[in-house]
């Protein structure tokens, strides 16, 4: 009888061990994604999944997995900052010597865009909300560029604001004389122009550095920014802001279709409002 007990805790001894090896690479997958980083920037895929861009890397979230997509690669080791995902849901990535790069979501690779592009000191880049093929880059000193074809040309189309860009985005908000509106966040405030390029203006008096920005694409003219760690909300497009409260510095926000409006932290964190109006954590 002793034996059969002895042989039956080393069964189950093993049977622990195996399960525990084999769970191991997710529980330190998990651990990675929340170690505490800074969230640079977030976006959704095409299946409603959360895109978290960290420096230790880039993960899709869900209800029920993490899963890291390898960034792309840089001879100079350089890394993105900037993320945006495209009106047929593709996802870009960009950063100061790494350029513009798609990826392939059926190949698993990325694909560099930067053929035509003067240089990789890309800051920020925008995807437009409508057109599948229509991508805005921003070089710094070297201004503003579209690209109608996905990428494959891209042409300058003015000098920008007149402060750098941080973060932009392209919105299908109705008033424009063209397809959309760009808004852009600049070291001085918001700045606002339709996207023909016809002039641009101060969306409001919101001023700082904005390090993020995103608009509600149920509701155009709800457009947040963040300066400083502090989120600010516009419902007019732009026209007024006024700071909404939240108990971590911001860092980045997008748009999710289960989650509405997500925030990440400077502590990492993932949050949204529920509907008492509390941020709560996201998938945890």
């Amino acid at each position: 009888m002793r034996a059969m007990v002895s042989r039956l805790n080393s069964a189950v001894s093993r049977l622990f061990l195996f399960a525990f090896v084999a769970v191991m690479p997710t529980l330190v997958q998990a651990q990675s994604v929340n170690e505490g980083q800074s969230v640079r920037a977030l976006t959704t895929d095409s299946s409603g999944a959360l895109l978290v861009l960290r420096q230790s890397g880039l993960f899709a979230l869900d209800s029920q997995n993490t899963t890291e997509i390898p960034l792309p690669p840089s001879d100079s080791g350089a890394q993105p900052r900037s993320m945006a995902k495209g009106g047929d849901e593709s996802l870009y990535l960009a950063g100061p010597g790494l350029g513009i790069w798609r990826y392939d979501e059926a190949s698993k690779r990325w694909q560099s865009l930067n053929d035509t592009l003067p240089d990789l000191g890309v800051t920020a880049i925008a995807a437009h909300a409508t057109q599948p093929d229509t991508l805005y880059a921003y070089l710094g000193d070297g201004g503003m560029f579209r690209s109608r074809d996905d990428g494959a040309e891209w042409v300058k189309v003015d000098n920008g604001p007149r402060e750098p860009v941080q973060a932009f985005l392209h919105s299908d908000m109705p008033g424009s004389m063209e397809s959309g509106w760009l808004f852009a966040g600049t070291t001085r405030g918001v700045a606002r122009s339709m996207d023909c390029f016809c002039f641009w203006g101060d969306a409001g008096e919101l001023r700082g550095t904005v390090s993020a920005i995103d608009y509600d694409p149920w509701a155009p003219e709800n457009v947040y920014a963040v300066i400083e760690g502090e989120l600010h909300r516009s419902s007019d497009g732009g026209e007024t802001w006024a700071g909404l409260e939240i108990p971590q510095a911001v860092t980045a926000l997008t748009f999710s279709p289960t989650e509405r409006l997500v925030v990440g932290t400077e502590n990492g964190e993932l949050l949204s409002q529920n509907a008492s109006g509390e941020w709560v954590p996201v998938y945890e």
